[in-house]
């Protein structure tokens, strides 16, 4: 008897236990937003054309990736986007050929837009005066080296330039809200007026954000 009441005594337990329901916890994960996942396409300039250039695959030294490097570039993949785009245009410009490249991510909503730009200057400063070699797509070097940064009249646009001796390059990091747009333009003689393209830039975010806001 004694058994049979200890085991039902236990049975009872074990059951006001199981009754015990904790709160589920709230999804801690933010959202994507003001931009959305399905507008990062819209950050792209509507030059861009439907295929990818010969990007710049590799950088050495490492360090100086972030200057040149878009094949996954980490002023934007470094900082875990919920979606990326690109595209490739080209400007012929009168036998002055340049070739521009966007990379594009959205990001959610505690993205850090001013961190972005004050982690990706701080590389870029790092770099000033570093030699450093670039591997093409085609498996095609080019030895540069990174210049000064340039002034920018947005605290929302980075602006930097690197030369080689056959192939010059500038370009922008342009972050804000939850987006940021880097663009480079390259070619034999220099590349575009990139100041012109990282405020365009900044105008397509500030678009998107207000219109979803």
């Amino acid at each position: 008897m004694v058994t049979r009441w200890s085991a039902l005594a236990l049975a009872i337990a074990l059951t006001g236990c199981t009754r015990v329901i904790d709160n589920p916890r709230p999804n801690s994960t933010p959202p994507v937003a003001p931009i959305t996942v399905g507008q990062v396409v819209d950050l792209l300039s509507p030059n861009v054309e439907k295929y990818d250039g010969n990007l710049f695959s590799t950088v050495e030294p490492e360090k100086c990736s972030g200057v040149a490097k878009e094949v996954d570039a980490p002023f934007i993949f470094d900082r875990d986007p919920a979606a990326t785009d690109g595209g490739h245009w080209m400007v012929d410009d009168v036998g002055r050929e340049v070739y521009i490249e966007e990379m594009v991510g959205v990001y959610p909503a505690n993205y850090d837009a001013k961190n972005a730009l004050s982690q990706a200057k701080q590389t870029l400063q790092d770099c000033e005066d570093v030699p450093f070699t670039v591997t093409d797509m085609n498996g095609r070097s080019y030895d540069f080296t990174m210049l000064p940064l340039e002034p920018s009249s947005s605290p929302n646009i980075l602006l930097w330039s690197f030369r080689a001796t056959d192939w010059a390059c500038d370009s922008t990091l342009v972050a804000a809200h939850n987006a940021a747009i880097e663009i480079s333009t390259c070619g034999p003689v220099g590349g575009y007026p990139v100041h012109t393209l990282g405020a365009d830039a900044l105008n397509r975010i500030e678009k998107l954000a207000n219109t979803t806001a």
